[in-house]
């Protein structure tokens, strides 16, 4: 994929993002691009050399890179940045967890594999996406098969725009900038066929010309529905938010002073497809959905 400079960032942005040494090692697939919809890897794989993507768009990737960068430095206990391999479903599949360590309290000894994510404050507050669940199983079941018997799985969020005020302010705000989030651990039976299942829905893909690849989910797409916000003067977030415009108008009926409330509908959106799809441009799905939201 070849990278823009729209905005004219400066020399060292650009050299930064562009020498990324990430690779998947010598696999077919690596467990983050078997998370990701078959459809949209399939086309960034079909047209590598006619997509772009903006330097501008990869800084906050930059900076993940940077803090996992610093935290690999600063450990001395636990197995870093290792990449793993197994072969499944006739493919050799690969992932890299951040850190896996071994902890002992009195239930004894045990491996925990945690995740580093630089993420924003809201992630947390509405709840991690289930595909970050799924990864940290699937690495997991790769460490499990190297010869680690994992049985903990943590997130490491450190959110990015956390504000000290908000917290002291508002009690469902996160308290503080860092959180570790348990995550349930799956039964290796079930890892083990969830990635079957993978593997078999991204080989279809990978032989597939466009135009019979398979569409994305509202899931995958991270779509949200159209609604409808009754709204307050003076008040910034919506008081209620309605499925249907008709569930709005009875809302405002049972309210003490509807007079100082209004109804705003809100279109829905695939969120990946407009903001974060660097196969949009390609994607005929991608482009009948803007058509129709536009």
């Amino acid at each position: 994929m070849r990278l823009t400079n729209l905005l004219n960032l400066p020399a060292p942005l650009v050299a930064a993002v562009s020498h990324d040494d990430y690779s998947r090692g010598e696999s077919d697939i690596s467990i983050t691009q078997l998370l990701d919809p078959p459809r949209k890897v399939a086309l960034q794989a079909a047209h590598d050399r006619t997509l772009t993507e903006d330097v501008a768009d990869r800084i906050w990737a930059l900076l993940g890179q940077s803090i996992h960068a610093i935290l690999e430095r600063a450990d001395h206990k636990g197995i870093k940045e290792h990449r793993l391999y197994a072969d499944i479903g006739g493919w050799h599949v690969s992932g890299q967890f951040d850190r896996l360590v071994g902890l002992y309290d009195e239930h004894g000894g045990r491996w925990v594999l945690q995740d580093y994510k630089l993420c924003s404050t809201w992630e947390v507050i509405g709840g991690l996406k289930p595909e970050k669940t799924a990864q940290l199983n699937c690495y997991a079941y790769l460490a499990s098969v190297n010869g680690y018997a994992v049985n903990g799985l943590e997130i490491v969020t450190i959110l990015r725009d956390w504000s000290k005020m908000k917290a002291k302010r508002e009690r469902d705000y996160p308290q503080q900038q860092v959180r570790v989030i348990p995550v349930c651990l799956w039964p290796a039976e079930e890892t083990a066929a969830y990635l079957r299942e993978r593997v078999r829905l991204h080989h279809e893909a990978a032989v597939a010309p466009d135009h019979q690849l398979p569409l994305c989910t509202a899931e995958e797409r991270w779509a949200r529905p159209t609604v409808w916000a009754v709204m307050k003067q003076g008040r910034k977030s919506a008081l209620k938010l309605c499925e249907t415009p008709e569930m709005a108008a009875d809302y405002l009926t049972q309210q003490a002073k509807p007079s100082l409330l209004s109804v705003i509908e809100r279109p829905g959106e695939s969120v990946r497809c407009r903001y974060y799809c660097a196969a949009a441009s390609v994607c005929n799905q991608a482009q009948a959905g803007s058509a129709e939201l536009s």
